[in-house]
C-alpha cells in the first residue's frame, strides 16, 4: 500500500483501499463485533449516530483512510496550513522554555499526524511509547524518511530504569507520547474500571502513575479529519494537569479520578467524530468480575 500510494498518488490508493477492507470486513469477525459494539454504545446516547452493519463498514473504510494519512504526513504532504489548531498556547509555552511533557493520546483520531508535527517543530523531540516488538522496525522507517526528532521506545513494563531514562528525557526539554486507553499486555493488575459511553471498562493505570514520577506538565492530544472544508485535520491538545501528584494516602482515589477523567474527555471527542476510532477489539465487558480496589490501584 506504501509503494501504491508514493508512486502512483492518492487516488490509486483509494481504490486498492476498498477491496482490501472489504476483504477484513468479511473475514474478521470479531473487529466487525468491537465495531458494532462501539456504534451501538455512542447510539444509545446519541440515536442520530446509528449501528448499521453499513455504518460499521464505513468504520472500516475511515480506518484505511487513517492509513493513507499516516503515509501522507510521513511523505512530507501535510504541511501545518493544512492542521486547525485548537488552543495550543500552554503547549507551545511548555516548548518555548525548553521544558518537556507527557502526551496522552488514544486510539480516537490519528495519532500519527501529531507525532509528525515534530518535524516542523525543530527544539522539540518526540518520544513514543509503544508495546510492540517491532520498535527497531519503527525507528528504522522513521530514518529512512527522515523523522530524526522522533523515536520509538519499546516497553513491556515501566521499570525503574525506564522511568529514570525518561524522565531524563523530559529534563531535556522531549516529550513522552503514549496512549491512555489501551490496557497493557501484563494484564488487568495494571488497569482498572471507569465508566466509558455508559458501561465499565478497564482503562491502564500506567500513563497516570508515569506522568506522577517524571513531575512535569501532562496534556492530552487529539488529531482527526476535519469537518472544516478550509482545513484537512484539526488537532486538540489541552492541558491536562501542570504536575500529576499520587500521595500514597489518597493514591487510589487520584488515580481514579485522573484515570476517569481521561475516559470522560475521550468519550466527548467519540460523539464529535464516532468514526474515527481505531480500536477494533472488545473493550467493554460484561461478565468480568472487578478486581480489589486497592489490589488493582497499587500495582
Amino acid at each position: 500500500m506504501f509503494f501504491v500510494y508514493k508512486h502512483l498518488g492518492r487516488l490509486p490508493f483509494k481504490l486498492v483501499l476498498y477491496p482490501v477492507i472489504l476483504y477484513f470486513f468479511i473475514r474478521r469477525k470479531e473487529a466487525r463485533k468491537a465495531s458494532h459494539e462501539y456504534l451501538e454504545r455512542l447510539s444509545k446516547a446519541d440515536n442520530k449516530i446509528g449501528a448499521s452493519k453499513l455504518l460499521s463498514f464505513r468504520h472500516f473504510l475511515e480506518f484505511g483512510e487513517s492509513l493513507l494519512d499516516k503515509l501522507a504526513v510521513w511523505q512530507g504532504d501535510i504541511s501545518l496550513d493544512d492542521i486547525l489548531f485548537h488552543p495550543r498556547e500552554e503547549f507551545l509555552d511548555c516548548c518555548a522554555k525548553g521544558r518537556g511533557g507527557v502526551l496522552i493520546g488514544s486510539h480516537l483520531g490519528n495519532l500519527e499526524i501529531c507525532r509528525a508535527l515534530s518535524l516542523q517543530q525543530k527544539n522539540t523531540r518526540i518520544n513514543v511509547l509503544m508495546h510492540t516488538s517491532h520498535a527497531e522496525n519503527f525507528n528504522k522507517l522513521l530514518k529512512q524518511l527522515g523523522s530524526e526528532q522522533i523515536s520509538i521506545i519499546q516497553v513491556n513494563n515501566i521499570n525503574p530504569a525506564t522511568a529514570m531514562m525518561l524522565k531524563e528525557k523530559v529534563e531535556q526539554g522531549e516529550f513522552i507520547v503514549l496512549t491512555g486507553d489501551r490496557t497493557p499486555p501484563t494484564g488487568e493488575k495494571n488497569s482498572a474500571p471507569v465508566e466509558f459511553l455508559g458501561k465499565q471498562a478497564d482503562f491502564p493505570n500506567g500513563p497516570l502513575i508515569l506522568a506522577s514520577l517524571l513531575k512535569c506538565p501532562v496534556f492530552t492530544i487529539f488529531c482527526f479529519r476535519s469537518r472544516n472544508p478550509n482545513y484537512r485535520y484539526e488537532i486538540f491538545l489541552d492541558k491536562f494537569s501542570e504536575q500529576l501528584t499520587l500521595a500514597r494516602k489518597d493514591r487510589h482515589s487520584a488515580l481514579s479520578l485522573h484515570r476517569q477523567r481521561f475516559a470522560n474527555i475521550l468519550a466527548s471527542f467519540c460523539y464529535k467524530f464516532p468514526l474515527q476510532w481505531y480500536n477494533f477489539y472488545s473493550l467493554w465487558q460484561s461478565d468480568r468480575n472487578i478486581p480489589n480496589a486497592n489490589t488493582s490501584e497499587d500495582q
